[in-house]
């Protein structure tokens, strides 16, 4: 998996955004999870994760995506060593958190996403410019 991060100025708010590749499973998750924090340290004040080129998403994705979700509103994530008590800690504490900006999954990801139990901590957007301006809203 690659990581991009790239920022914009969005009324004078700096954004990055994270660009993972392939699949975002347990073999890779740490490295989006660090890359936010990255961001986060460098003074990004919002984060978005583009989904284009996202192949799989399994649940270690979803906890990393969760885990960016948190560092994006500057909360440390739950122990990602915790195993099954980081994924109860995700569908416990999703849905009041601002949710975190996903852009342009592929049609079966976007699926999966869907249907993930606690997946009400994202925000599915089609493309860039809309996650921007909802940003700015």
């Amino acid at each position: 998996m690659t990581i991009i991060t790239t920022s914009t100025d969005l009324a004078r708010a700096h954004v990055a955004i994270l660009r993972p590749a392939g699949a975002l499973d347990r073999s890779n998750y740490a490295e989006l999870i660090a890359q936010a924090w990255e961001a986060r340290d460098a003074g990004a004040q919002h984060l978005i994760v583009d989904m284009s080129d996202v192949e799989r998403v399994s649940v270690a994705g979803l906890v990393g995506l969760h885990a960016v979700a948190l560092i994006a509103q500057g909360a440390a994530p739950p122990d990602l060593d915790s195993g099954w008590a980081a994924i109860r800690a995700l569908a416990e504490d999703c849905c009041p958190m601002q949710p975190l900006a996903v852009v342009n999954p592929r049609p079966p990801i976007r699926q999966a996403l869907a249907r993930a139990p606690f997946s009400g901590f994202l925000a599915i957007h089609a493309d860039l410019d809309t996650a921007l301006a909802a940003l700015a809203a």
